[in-house]
């Protein structure tokens, strides 16, 4: 009585270090994705609070305004309060040139 011959199954070793490099591959993506979302927490933590700092000034220098005895409120500092409402806009652009330079430098390093 003879006995079937079992499958071979053994894979050749370049399927097999091809299959790593793929695994090992992904698995640096994944590291990196997660690095790169754990280090926008803290711009993004410093940006909230400026910007708490931020309505907080602007109600603080509204609230200071003085009524004239004619009703038109007193603007004599209306220029720090155009200086503080422009902290924003000067924020968004500077993180739009850094976001832009981080992704060039993404980019090149991919090559």
């Amino acid at each position: 009585m003879s006995f079937p011959q079992p499958p071979n199954f053994t894979a050749r070793a370049t399927v097999v270090n091809r299959t790593h490099r793929v695994v090992r591959q992904r698995a640096e993506n994944m590291r990196e994705l997660r690095e790169r979302s754990r280090s926008l927490w803290v711009p993004l933590v410093i940006c909230s609070l400026l910007l708490m700092v931020l309505c907080y000034s602007v109600w603080f220098m509204l609230d200071g305004y003085d009524v004239t005895p004619s009703g038109i409120p007193d603007a004599s500092d209306q220029i720090m309060l155009l200086l503080i409402w422009s902290i924003p806009v000067i924020g968004a652009a500077l993180g739009l040139v850094w976001f832009k330079r981080e992704r060039e430098h993404a980019n090149e390093g991919a090559r």
